[in-house]
């Protein structure tokens, strides 16, 4: 497990994984199908409470949701 902060080349890496579809991407631990999340999910076409990564964790762009880890293996997409 890596905690963040993470450098820019780690962001794109997770970023990456997120989309990779080997793997079930990190999604939010909050409610995902609730009101918010289902109007995210259809406005941008993504998966509900898909979590984006940033510099300072992951972060659900539906609500605060927030994670400051990832999986090592991660970082090698």
């Amino acid at each position: 497990m890596i905690k963040a902060p993470w450098t820019e080349q780690q962001v794109d890496a997770l970023n990456r994984f997120q989309h990779e579809g080997r793997f079930h991407p990190f999604t939010c631990g909050n409610d995902r199908h609730d009101a918010l999340h289902t109007a995210y999910a259809r406005q941008f076409d993504v998966e509900h409470g898909l979590l984006t990564a940033t510099e300072n964790g992951w972060v659900c762009p539906a609500c605060n949701y927030t994670q400051d880890w990832a999986h090592d293996f991660m970082f090698a997409l």
